[in-house]
């Protein structure tokens, strides 16, 4: 249990040293979202209640960063909100193992990509959606898909890179 909670801490202080860093490579009001990792890899038998908290106060600590009032904040508790949700839609045979983080290395490429995917386009549509308060225009529909893409494809690289396995 010591192991998951220290590999958790270092995970959190690492993504948000990289999300700093992103902030700074914004090029046409596009930006990269690494945070939504943090969220995706807490372990499964993490009690709903304490998850929608340490989420709250991790999209907090982005807000801090990016001079925002409260968007990463409502994005991340709407990530942790919905990730029960995606979990029983992707729920193994065999189902998931308490305790274990949510990882390729404990499920596979394939699952984890279906997972990640779903969830980061989630943060995507919500965190553009509420910057642009308007739906379906080009730019909306455009914004959406370079974020997720470059979003996912730094999840993945993180993934592939660092392999966590707790």
């Amino acid at each position: 249990m010591n192991s998951i909670f220290s590999a958790n801490l270092v995970r959190f202080i690492l993504l948000v040293i990289v999300q700093f860093l992103l902030k700074e490579v914004d090029y046409a009001n596009i930006d990269i979202y690494i945070y939504p990792v943090f969220i995706l890899l807490l372990p499964i038998g993490i009690v709903h209640g304490l998850l929608i908290v340490i989420c709250f106060f991790f999209g907090l600590l982005i807000d801090a960063f990016y001079n925002t009032m409260g968007l990463f904040a409502s994005a991340a508790v709407f990530v942790a909100a919905a990730r029960p949700i995606v979990l029983t839609l992707l729920e193994p045979r065999g189902g998931y193992e308490n305790n274990k983080a949510l990882t390729k290395y404990h499920l596979g490429n394939r699952w984890f990509l279906q997972y990640s995917g779903l969830l980061i386009f989630l943060h995507t549509l919500w965190v553009v959606t509420l910057e642009e308060l308007q739906l379906f225009s080009w730019m909306w529909l455009l914004r959406i898909v370079v974020i997720f893409t470059l979003s996912m494809l730094i999840a993945l690289l993180y993934q592939f890179i660092f392999n966590p396995k707790e």
